[in-house]
């Protein structure tokens, strides 16, 4: 009996190597708010009353790990999914989902992914997380106020390569594959070939933060969502991006930032070419105090939209904006109270909403202001 005991232990030695190359961790995020929210102003039939709701934002669970290959090469794999703490329920793998290696050469990652030009509306936006209604990607992340630019989303069957970490440089491209590919028709209706491309770089050392990242997607087909286009099969498609993000904080905790975002959607089809653009941009400020506290105030605007769909006027009136005001109170290193407001004012032809956690203004009733105040908790493990 004594010498199987000591058989196991010398069989537990020898394995503890491999299994120690292996490195799981598990980790999360519970956030949930009480908000009051409403939209007003437009047409008197759909404005939306003031109501309370709790909301989940971007809650979750992860388990990433490594595990050492040797010679300076590692791999990496990551599974998040999301969950609605507020009510139950969620998607598996539904964020950020991948596997890849990682050495001397750089990063190579295959799943979905985040890339650095969504990082950037996150780097850049002092809601904890970017995440709630104050987030302020209803202006840049969208086209008169439709979320067709996919920047602020993540990518899926995505192949990205990010480079060695230089003093705080990195590069990356990252390519989403176009799986669902259509060949063209006796009929005449366009190939489909939904694939998109992102090359940007990224500083992040000590108090500064830059970046810069140019995206195309082609065959997006949201024709008729922005250029009212009667069939998405009837058409080629192809929408570009280009931004810039700038963050700086002072030895007096003072933070200050800046967005700038141009997109440009052009669509053909047998009745001719047309094209829609829109500039956005964004800044914000914010203050942290007595180690633990933090008030922050942000504004971005969507302009006008411009190009030949703009034609004869269509495009007045289609400008919108959204400021939030904010504070925070850490309690610990993982438990946080928030509390904030945010307003998003459309002129009389745009009907934005929130990026996340929408009012949901009935029929997109153009002219009406979605507003909201909410008390939350956030804590992460």
């Amino acid at each position: 009996m004594q010498k199987k005991l000591i058989a196991l232990a010398i069989a537990g030695l020898a394995s503890a190597p491999v299994f120690a190359q292996t490195n799981v961790t598990v980790y999360g995020v519970v956030d949930v708010t009480v908000e009051s929210v409403k939209a007003s102003g437009g047409v008197d039939v759909f404005e939306l009353d003031r109501r309370t709701r709790v909301t989940s934002n971007s809650s979750l669970i992860g388990f990433r790990g490594t595990e050492d290959l040797g010679n300076g090469l590692k791999a990496l794999f990551q599974v998040e999914s999301s969950f609605s703490a507020d009510a139950g329920g969620g998607t598996l793998a539904g964020r950020d989902t991948f596997v890849g290696l990682e050495g001397g050469f750089g990063k190579v990652q295959l799943g979905k992914l985040t890339t650095i030009m969504r990082a950037a509306g996150a780097k850049v936006d002092f809601n904890p997380a970017a995440t709630g209604i104050g987030f302020q990607a209803a202006t840049y992340g969208t086209i008169g106020g439709v979320a067709l630019t996919g920047i602020d989303e993540r990518i899926n069957n995505a192949v990205m390569y990010t480079t060695p970490n230089f003093s705080g440089l990195t590069a990356q491209l990252a390519y989403s594959a176009g799986e669902n590919r259509v060949s063209p028709d006796l009929n005449g209706a366009e190939g489909v070939n939904s694939q998109s491309y992102q090359l940007a770089a990224a500083y992040e050392n000590g108090p500064l933060y830059v970046s810069a990242g140019y995206a195309v997607a082609q065959d997006p087909l949201v024709a008729t969502s922005v250029l009212g286009a009667a069939s998405n099969s009837n058409i080629s498609d192809e929408l570009k991006d280009a931004r810039i993000a700038v963050k700086y904080t002072f030895p007096s905790n003072t933070s200050v930032s800046a967005l700038y975002d141009r997109a440009k959607y052009e669509a053909s089809s047998a009745l001719g070419d047309t094209d829609v653009k829109r500039n956005a941009w964004m800044v914000g400020a914010e203050q942290k105090f007595g180690g633990n506290q933090a008030v922050y105030l942000q504004y971005a605007r969507s302009q006008e939209l411009d190009g030949d769909a703009c034609d004869f006027d269509a495009c007045d009136n289609t400008e919108f904006s959204q400021w939030t005001l904010g504070y925070t109170y850490a309690l610990s290193k993982r438990t946080m109270v928030k509390a904030y407001y945010t307003r998003l004012n459309n002129d009389s032809d745009s009907a934005a909403d929130f990026y996340l956690s929408k009012v949901g203004m009935a029929s997109r009733n153009a002219g009406a202001d979605p507003s909201g105040f909410g008390l939350g908790l956030r804590h992460t493990f």
